[in-house]
């Protein structure tokens, strides 16, 4: 696999979720120091979580959380959690444009980056199985099998392909 990068848009999004919450880029530098790949990964499960499922409970945006991961841990996608949510048209969100990926609601942000960490830390549950696929209720993507749905959360459905 080849580097991958945050991209800019994101990342000052990111910055802008942190201002209009009180906490400034250094204080959250602080606490986070490393630059690598690990808190990348944070990021943008926080930010697939955050534009997938911030309109469903709790409980969709963990099961969000666990399709990303089982992703991440199957040979079929790609190895760190960037690249399978930056993987080419597999999130709806990603393929819009950059200044549709701003932090709007930094209460849903702060939620998401919660749930992130705690499936990054291994927190997780199993919530959905091994699901590596969903869609919105209003969606009908040409993949889907009756036979392989896990589960029904909210307003998406979730599959083992």
């Amino acid at each position: 696999m080849t580097p991958f990068s945050v991209p800019t848009v994101f990342l000052a999004g990111c910055i802008a979720a942190l201002a209009a919450s009180g906490v400034s880029a250094d204080t959250a530098k602080q606490s986070d120091s490393s630059v690598s790949v690990d808190g990348q990964d944070r990021e943008c499960l926080a930010m697939n979580i955050y534009h997938e499922g911030r309109g469903e409970s709790y409980r969709g945006q963990e099961a969000i959380a666990a399709v990303t991961m089982n992703r991440v841990q199957s040979r079929h996608f790609p190895d760190t959690v960037c690249e399978v949510v930056w993987q080419h048209k597999q999130f709806s969100w990603t393929r819009t444009a950059p200044i549709h990926h701003a932090i709007v609601n930094v209460r849903a942000w702060k939620q998401a980056l919660d749930i992130a960490e705690r499936f990054l830390s291994g927190g997780g549950g199993e919530l959905v199985g091994k699901a590596n696929h969903y869609h919105a209720e209003h969606v009908k993507p040409y993949w889907i099998r009756d036979d392989r749905l896990i589960a029904r959360i909210g307003k998406h459905f979730f599959y083992v392909l």
